[in-house]
């Protein structure tokens, strides 16, 4: 039978809530219907439990905040390395007032055309009262922003430098501890590198091997330097030992580690190779080492392979006495004279020389005039032909095998009476002695910095044979620093 409502009053929907009055016992049906759920209830079939009870009504829930804990962006989330720190707003919190000042001073306008030093300077002092996580939110901002790519290119080494120091500073960067000079001529200290961190922001990352750049190159000038000390040293020794005091010369070599760039880094190949070709390469220590074999050589009689000597000579024979001068000056711009006596005999075609020179070096020359041709020897091995250009020159060629020099010159002679005079100029190459020849290829060959191997067997000075000691002697070893060097070595093996 269907529902009749009582006249005037209006029909009320069944979903309507009624807020005031007693409501009317709902019908079983309807209340199996109210205790249904509208949305995910099952569609199925169960006991009847009694009527439904009604919750009370208490306060509305609030809705459940957003997010809890410290807020991050992404891109401080990367300079962070990936690691959330504690919650502390205020220590992330860049004052706004700090952000203005920093975007005006990066911000191109009338009258401020580009990023000038007094803008790189006033934008790391705003930076410097930043707290670490302040810091790390101000970058990435400016990053985001574009700032922090035109802040660093407006910045010159030093600026770039106090930079990354203060990032360091505020827990951003890690740096490799470089080395300290060494050696008395000053070798140079390999610089400080601050790690080139993938994690860091790409402006970051550009700043760093910017500097990578600078330090890594001004490390080779300084090797650089310190190799024209060194051979300026070499030349200034007075003896053998002076050059053992200096050590070896010292290379320089800045590898790919020094950057800290992983592995599994993609862009760390890129920033590697655009590091190698700004510093370059270091300078090598052939200069060096052909400085001190020249000195050695020297320093011992003996000339350099390769050397050039350049010389002038006049004598005056009278009555069978022979007085000569002779000045001579090498390629590496070294000069002296030597002066020589002595006596000329002659019989027919053959002439045989004495003399002693101002050393005391005694040498005997015979020559054999053929005419045209004469043709000499001397006590040093020399040989000597010479060819006459006419009644007062000539030419003439030598050649010593055991010295392994060759060389010529012209020569002119005036006689008058029992008296000649003679002047001669030429030159004189020196190539390697079968000696060095056989250095050259001889593993266990000792050079100047080497230890004799009677030193490094354990033997005394005194155990040494008179010739032992007479070559060492020439070496400028003397019994006193034999016996300095025996004990450190001894000490070095305990």
């Amino acid at each position: 039978m269907s529902r009749i409502d009582p006249s005037g009053s209006p029909a009320v929907p069944l979903d309507t809530t009624l807020e005031t009055g007693a409501a009317p016992p709902p019908s079983k049906a309807k209340a199996r219907e109210a205790s249904a759920p509208t949305s995910t209830a099952r569609n199925e079939v169960r006991a009847y439990d009694g009527p439904a009870a009604h919750a009370p009504k208490g306060p509305a829930s609030q809705p459940a905040p957003s997010s809890s804990g410290q807020a991050i962006s992404a891109g401080e989330l990367t300079a962070r390395g990936g690691r959330l720190g504690p919650s502390n707003a205020s220590s992330s919190e860049v004052p706004d007032n700090v952000y203005s000042d920093i975007r005006s001073q990066l911000t191109w306008r009338f009258g401020n055309l580009c990023i000038n030093e007094s803008n790189v300077k006033a934008v790391h002092t705003a930076l410097g009262t930043l707290q670490p996580g302040a810091y790390r939110v101000a970058l990435d901002r400016m990053e985001r922003d574009g700032l922090l790519a035109d802040y660093v290119k407006a910045q010159d080494p030093a600026t770039r430098k106090a930079f990354l120091e203060q990032a360091e500073s505020k827990g951003m960067l890690e740096r490799r501890k470089g080395t300290a000079p060494a050696g008395p001529l000053g070798y140079p200290a390999e610089p400080d590198f601050f790690r080139n961190d993938p994690k860091l922001l790409e402006s970051m990352r550009k700043a760093v091997n910017e500097h990578a750049m600078d330090v890594g190159s001004a490390y080779y000038r300084a090797h650089a330097e310190y190799l024209g000390r060194y051979v300026d040293a070499v030349n200034d020794a007075k003896s053998l030992r002076d050059i053992r005091a200096l050590g070896e010369p010292r290379g320089a070599q800045l590898k790919d580690n020094v950057l800290g760039i992983g592995r599994k880094d993609p862009a760390g190949e890129s920033y590697a190779a655009e590091w190698r070709r700004a510093i370059g390469q270091p300078r090598s220590l052939n200069l060096a080492y052909q400085t001190v074999n020249a000195r050695y050589r020297e320093l011992t009689d003996e000339r350099a392979g390769g050397s050039i000597l350049l010389h002038g000579k006049g004598s005056v024979t009278s009555h069978g006495v022979k007085l000569s001068e002779q000045v001579q000056v090498d390629t590496r711009g070294k000069a002296g004279a030597k002066t020589e006596a002595g006596v000329v005999l002659s019989g027919g075609r053959l002439e045989v020389e004495l003399s002693q020179d101002s050393k005391g070096t005694k040498n005997v020359e015979t020559t054999l005039d053929l005419g045209l041709l004469k043709l000499s020897v001397d006590s040093e091995g020399t040989r000597k032909a010479e060819l006459s250009a006419g009644k007062l020159a000539s030419v003439f060629v030598t050649i010593n095998k055991e010295k392994a020099e060759l060389g010529g010159g012209v020569l002119a002679e005036v006689e008058a009476g029992e008296s000649k005079l003679e002047g001669e100029a030429g030159y004189t190459m020196k190539g390697l002695t079968p000696d060095r020849v056989r250095e050259s290829f001889d593993k266990d060959h000792r050079g100047v910095f080497d230890l004799p191997r009677e030193l490094e067997a354990g033997k005394s000075w005194d155990a040494l044979t008179d010739k032992q000691r007479a070559a060492y002697e020439k070496e400028a070893w003397t019994r006193e620093e034999w016996t300095q060097t025996l004990a450190r070595e001894q000490r070095k093996r305990q």
